[in-house]
């Protein structure tokens, strides 16, 4: 602990220069105006890890009775700062996590307890000289009207996760009364739902949601001179499952004991006589992203499938034989040391080529063939129905796309998607107690407990899964307005387009 204290110092003395409470109350004082020329306001609130099994129960002790409801299936790995950029469009993360490694640098930046440091507290952007662009705000942070009310809330948030919701709460509701004087549409993000999942129970979450459905009735009875109309959309899901101590992991061991030298550089790697990868310890998630270089990237991946952290382990690969169009984007799954499934996707055609050899049905997909046919073509459409709500939620695009730099600067060349009951250590703090906290739940993994986000909206019906690529296809009025907050985006994944008229 006497290490982090001069870093905590420096956050502390510093936040003040900052003065967000005081920033927050000055932009949320009522001004008083004319009803008449915004009797509507659109309220679009993010909630970190809103889970659609939460949102569900929710709707069983009565809130969002009348609301549409819809699964949201995020990109994988399904992961909250990735996540938000590739909702909105918006400028690229650099990482998947604030920990990630720069391979034009060749180092890994925000290591350890100083990613969950610089998870915990926002960077400084108001201090007098420039912060490093690996420490820098996520560019999706200028979505939202109301993002924080105090410096260092998710520190707090952390400490007393239930507390700090309710404050949250209060907060971003006294914003939305100053904010709807003049406009139509208001957007908040709120972190305090995810931290909940994470150190608290689903059932805590359940409570916090009927308890944001009690908020909003409460809100629109105090402020009957506007119609106000909500839609809550979420980045992952929370899977609910306890990790017990021993299944906490650092998968840099587990790694080296399948064979594979753990370094923190392709310098370092490239020493090795062997198969040698830079893995990437984020926070408390259900994934491994690891860095490798192109020798090495199908060895790694194999051997990374025999670690009994591992469920699946996904990378780019080659096609599986002849017989196949030349230009295919090729992706590798791996168990247990065994390549289980293989997939290429033509972009011309925005189609899947699935070899018909390969045990779909092992992993809950049910993809069947022409008999005698060695391979099948289907469009995103039809495996997007097919495996929507299935162990592993939009299977094929997710694992295609994890790969290419949509909403992340340097994306991974394996992920390893954890099987439950194991999570990653993901930093290991000079204090005991903070290595037990944040196992209560989590997210990241391919399979569809974690993975399956919720939507809910009064604004419009909706299908009954939604790409969250697709989230802002939805609703334009979110557009518009991220368009008045000069929100910079950016092109979305290729073949990210869904034609929900066309599925069941």
């Amino acid at each position: 602990m006497r290490r982090l204290l001069p870093v905590l110092a420096l956050w502390v003395l510093a936040a003040p220069a900052c003065d967000w409470e005081h920033y927050a109350l000055m932009n949320s004082i009522p001004a008083r105006g004319d009803p008449s020329r915004n009797p509507t306001v659109h309220v679009y609130l993010g909630l970190d890890g809103l889970s659609h099994g939460a949102v569900a129960r929710a709707r069983e002790q009565g809130a969002f009775a009348d609301w549409n409801l819809a699964r949201l299936i995020p990109m994988f790995p399904a992961t909250s700062d990735a996540s938000w950029s590739r909702i909105f469009h918006a400028e690229r993360f650099a990482g998947l996590e604030y920990g990630h490694f720069d391979p034009i640098k060749d180092k890994v930046y925000n290591k350890s307890v100083g990613g969950l440091l610089v998870h915990l507290v926002p960077p400084l952007e108001e201090l007098p000289f420039t912060v490093p662009t690996y420490a820098q705000a996520p560019a999706y942070y200028k979505a939202f009207d109301y993002h924080a009310s105090a410096y260092l809330d998710a520190l707090w948030s952390y400490d007393r996760p239930v507390y700090g919701y309710y404050r949250g709460l209060d907060n971003l509701f006294v914003a939305l009364a100053g904010h709807s004087q003049t406009q139509t549409t208001f957007s908040a993000y709120l972190l305090e739902t995810d931290v909940v999942g994470h150190l608290r129970s689903e059932d805590d979450v359940v409570d916090s949601l009927v308890s944001l459905n009690a908020r909003i009735n409460a809100f629109r009875r105090e402020h009957p001179e506007r119609t106000f109309v909500f839609t809550l959309f979420g980045d992952h899901g929370m899977d609910g499952v306890h990790k017990p101590p021993e299944n906490v992991v650092d998968f840099r061991d587990q790694l080296e004991a399948a064979g594979v030298k753990a370094v923190e550089s392709f310098e370092d790697a490239d020493k090795e006589e062997g198969p040698a990868a830079v893995p990437i310890l984020h926070t408390r998630v259900t994934y491994i992203a690891i860095h490798a270089r192109p020798r090495w990237v199908t060895e790694v991946a194999r051997r990374a499938s025999t670690c009994p952290a591992a469920d699946l382990v996904f990378a780019r690969g080659e096609a599986p034989g002849p017989g196949y169009p030349e230009g295919l984007v090729w992706v590798s799954a791996w168990r247990e040391g065994n390549r289980v499934a293989s997939f290429g996707y033509e972009l011309a055609t925005d189609s899947y080529w699935l070899p018909a050899d390969v045990d779909w049905a092992a992993l809950d997909l049910p993809v069947s063939f022409a008999p005698g046919a060695s391979h099948g073509v289907f469009s995103d459409e039809a495996l997007f129905a097919l495996s929507a709500e299935r162990t592993y939620p939009d299977f094929f695009f997710r694992a295609r796309t994890a790969f290419e730099p949509i909403s992340v600067q340097f994306p991974p060349e394996v992920v390893v998607s954890f099987r439950h009951p194991f999570m990653s250590v993901g930093y290991e703090a000079p204090i005991g107690s903070a290595n037990e906290v944040g196992t209560a739940g989590s997210h990241g993994a391919m399979d569809r407990l974690g993975s399956v986000g919720a939507l809910v909206s009064e604004e419009r019906a909706l299908p009954s899964t939604v790409r969250s690529d697709n989230l802002l296809d939805l609703f334009p009025r979110l557009v518009e307005h991220l368009d008045k907050r000069e929100v910079k985006r950016m092109a979305g994944a290729d073949g990210a387009e869904l034609d929900y008229a066309l599925l069941p």
